[in-house]
């Protein structure tokens, strides 16, 4: 009898080959528990055991092990969901199944997953009672198929993970070695003179940047001294008997003793080589500047923050040679966008979700949120919601269900060259806030300039699990310590036309150099070789370089591609290329990162992962509009299309119908979308050889030679 067997004659196998014989077993039992699981066919359970996202509990007691139960599961890095979990009746209540996902769950963990996710009909009380157990806390609840009217529970474990990397330093899950910055060693600049005095007077031209410059130092994201010189100047400068306000501004300020570098010394006469190559006699002046620069050197600070044009159109050659920036209070100045405000669909017909700026009059929404999240008075005065702070370097955001503020996203650019340090938070406790962080991340992201690559640093608060989430799905990675995330965003589509320019900046930016030239495809596995910032060589798939680098696409010669057609009704909902601002509001799918587009199931063998996808709008203007990259394709009967499904795409279930005379449909993920700067109309399409308009109605692939002439028409004029 099973009740005298030992527990440890049981196993739980993984991996396809030692799956593969119980792939039918695993069938059977699926079928015989229809109403908790729902119908799968034959073929599905095949796949999940080839893509080794099945586990196997079998009974070893005897010479054959059988089949006693099995966990099937999806994941998409850093999150899974589990599919099904069965043990057989006569091997229950001996905790078999708890064995199982806690095996799962440590699994999980070790590959660096943040968390995992099931979804449990609420009618189905012993499992929702097993899952509760588990630590699988119900997230949301969301209506079942429209056959059996279920509410489904949908429910979600965070995993102690370590995927988050250290401080500094490369890890499997950090293949570009980046260093998130803690607010321990934030950057210290050196103030020249003619910055303290732009201060001084509200009258002169400059004043407002160097307020925003010391508004920049209250946001923590660098720190201000001056030299010993400075202030002694300020002080034999002062009228006798009348009070200075920037000697009283000055003497709050870290101060350093000038550098005793002379015309003889070295390091001075190298600086001179550098700033004044043309001057044979330095001026007063320019022997102060040179000193200012040298001090800089001498106590290891990052800088110097200066007016003066010599020393600013030197910076890149002292910045080589010392490893010390020169920089104009303008760095700190906020690219100017058009702000608007945004409104977005709620889940279930809810309320819409608004974004927009926060004014002075709705400061304490604001606070009342950061608040509740145990973000301290001090830290929101300093950091989060400074007094004073104006747009021209700080940007505040936040999204709103009716009158109440969910969520809260800062950002402000950062002592680092093209880097953004923002803050971000949500209400946990409010059903939308998976939403309100997918929302305030699109936008933070979208709204960086598109001048090239940069690094976004993101601080979110413990306890932000939403938050944490969302972040990793958009290529940040962290510090659970410090609750630092950050990531590189490349930002552009790199062809063989633009792969110079972009691998220039991206170097320049962000210290990550790829190849100097475009390298040919060869498939989506590909190893590309990255020098990183700490100057390690590594080697990364095409398919994690893009998601690293995201928004990014690497056009690579050869690269497979294909051509979708898209009505304009669907278009502009589903890729965001519309330059005319919506009355209504966007819909759900623009909160998600990859999207769905649903077509007949003959076109399957076109979208192979890494595949590029041009759309054409055929109803409407004529032309590609837009081009993304394949993630995942599959075929899924119209009938068994979810909600859920629908969700990350822009049809109706009866839209999906009428898609193909076939009740199977094919259901393609793609992301890393970007609308083509100048769109391809029919006749030059015609030009370059892919068809008349009733053949561009259908999906059919493309040469490469036409690829590249798209390209070629679609970048070249902007160099993107």
């Amino acid at each position: 009898m099973f009740n005298s067997r030992k527990i440890d004659t049981f196993k739980i196998l993984s991996g396809y080959e030692n799956t593969k014989q119980f792939v039918a077993s695993v069938n059977a039992a699926a079928d015989d528990h229809r109403n908790e699981f729902g119908f799968l066919a034959d073929s599905v359970y095949e796949e999940f055991a080839r893509n080794n996202c099945l586990y196997v509990l079998v009974d070893c007691a005897d010479q054959e092990p059988v089949y006693c139960g099995h966990l099937l599961f999806s994941q998409r890095y850093p999150r899974a969901r589990v599919v099904q979990m069965f043990v057989l009746k006569q091997y229950r209540r001996h905790q078999l199944a708890s064995r199982l996902i806690n095996y799962f769950c440590s699994e999980l963990t070790d590959k660096g997953f943040t968390s995992v996710y099931a979804s449990v009909a609420e009618d189905l009380q012993e499992a929702n009672a097993f899952w509760g157990k588990h630590q699988f806390h119900i997230q949301k609840m969301k209506k079942g198929g429209e056959a059996r009217r279920r509410v489904i529970l949908c429910r979600c474990r965070e995993l102690d993970s370590p995927q988050l990397f250290p401080t500094s330093g490369m890890s499997t899950s950090n293949p570009l070695g980046l260093a998130v910055s803690s607010s321990a060693a934030v950057s210290m600049f050196l103030l020249d003179l003619n910055v303290l005095f732009d201060l001084s007077g509200p009258r002169r031209t400059r004043h407002s940047e160097a307020v925003g410059l010391f508004q920049i130092e209250r946001l923590n994201l660098c720190k201000l001294a001056v030299s010993n010189e400075a202030r002694k100047e300020l002080h034999r400068t002062a009228t006798p008997g009348k009070l200075d306000p920037m000697e009283g501004v000055i003497d709050v300020l870290p101060s350093f003793p000038l550098s005793k570098s002379g015309p003889h010394e070295q390091v001075f006469k190298d600086l001179a080589a550098i700033v004044f190559p043309a001057k044979q006699e330095l001026s007063a002046n320019d022997k102060s500047d040179l000193l200012h620069i040298a001090t800089a050197v001498q106590h290891g600070l990052s800088g110097l923050i200066t007016r003066d044009e010599a020393l600013l159109s030197a910076g890149k050659k002292i910045q080589d040679a010392y490893g010390v920036s020169i920089l104009s209070p303008d760095a700190f100045v906020l690219n100017e966008f058009t702000s608007q405000e945004s409104s977005y669909e709620g889940e279930d017909d809810k309320a819409p979700l608004v974004l927009r700026s926060v004014e002075v009059a709705e400061y304490s929404s604001i606070h009342a949120l950061l608040g509740k999240q145990n973000i301290t008075a001090s830290q929101i005065a300093s950091e989060w919601l400074p007094t004073g702070a104006n747009g021209r370097v700080v940007q505040r955001f936040a999204v709103w269900a009716k009158d109440t503020a969910i969520g809260y996203v800062t950002w402000a650019l950062s002592a680092r060259a093209a880097t953004i340090s923002a803050r971000i938070v949500v209400d946990m406790e409010h059903f939308s806030s998976s939403d309100a962080a997918r929302i305030m991340l699109t936008y933070l992201v979208e709204q960086q300039p598109q001048q090239g690559p940069r690094q976004i640093n993101l601080e979110i608060p413990p306890s932000q699990a939403v938050v944490r989430e969302a972040a990793i799905s958009f290529g940040f990675h962290g510090s659970p310590k410090q609750s630092e995330f950050c990531k590189i965003m490349l930002g552009g589509v790199m062809t063989p036309d633009s792969w110079g320019m972009l691998q220039s900046k991206l170097l320049s930016n962000s210290n990550i150099k790829l190849p100097d030239s475009i390298p040919l495809y060869q498939h989506q596995n590909q190893q590309i070789q990255v020098i990183t910032p700490d100057q390690n060589r590594r080697f990364i798939t095409l398919d994690e370089l893009e998601s690293l680098l995201s928004p990014a696409l690497l056009c690579l010669p050869g690269r497979p591609a294909v051509i979708v057609p898209i009505q304009r009704r669907f278009s502009e909902p589903l890729l965001g290329h519309s330059e005319q601002a919506s009355l209504l509001p966007e819909s759900r799918v623009s909160l998600y990162q990859e999207r769905r587009y649903i077509s007949a199931s003959k076109t399957l063998r076109y979208f192979k992962r890494g595949t590029l996808v041009l759309f054409y709008e055929s109803k409407g203007r004529g032309a590609l509009i837009a081009i993304a990259r394949v993630r995942h394709a599959y075929l899924k009967p119209a009938d068994d299309i979810q909600h859920e499904d629908l969700e990350h795409s822009v049809l109706t279930r009866g839209d999906v119908r009428s898609i193909g005379k076939a009740n199977v449909k094919t259901i393609t993920e793609f992301d890393n979308i970007f609308k083509l700067p100048c769109q391809v109309p029919l006749a030059t399409l015609r030009v370059i050889g892919c068809g008349e308009a009733h053949q561009l109605l259908s999906t059919h692939p493309i040469s490469d030679k036409q690829l590249q002439g798209i390209l070629h028409e679609a970048f070249n004029s902007t160099h993107q």
